[in-house]
């Protein structure tokens, strides 16, 4: 699997969860340019096409929706996500509340802590 196809599983699993709990308006933050460009166009690619389908089929579930691009430095809780999800041999992980890392960055984020982000 490569790394766009990670990320829209991701997306798949979050949007799916998202329409289950009847959310209605929801942005969407992603570091991969390549899969908010996807989303955002219409652009065939047919190795990720059923995939591609089903996150654009669950898009559309949402009234009032934003798929935008968010650099991996200002994404540190996702990130922190998947390197917990990435050394664990479980396929899924669902949190009831947020793992201590989580906890810590949003501390740090509270607090006015910032990070360079590299353009």
């Amino acid at each position: 699997m490569n790394s766009v196809m990670a990320e829209l599983w991701a997306l798949r699993d979050g949007l799916h969860m998202a329409a289950m709990e009847n959310i209605h308006n929801l942005i969407v933050e992603l570091d991969a340019l390549a899969v908010v460009q996807l989303m955002k166009n219409s652009i065939t690619n047919f190795s990720l096409e059923p995939l591609l389908i089903d996150c654009r089929l669950l898009l559309r579930k949402f009234p009032n929706l934003q798929v935008e691009h968010a650099y991996m430095e200002v994404n540190q809780c996702a990130d922190a996500l998947a390197r917990i999800g990435n050394n664990s041999n479980v396929p899924f992980i669902l949190f009831g509340h947020p793992p201590p890392v989580v906890n810590r960055l949003c501390t740090l984020d509270i607090e006015g802590a910032f990070c360079n982000i590299l353009i």
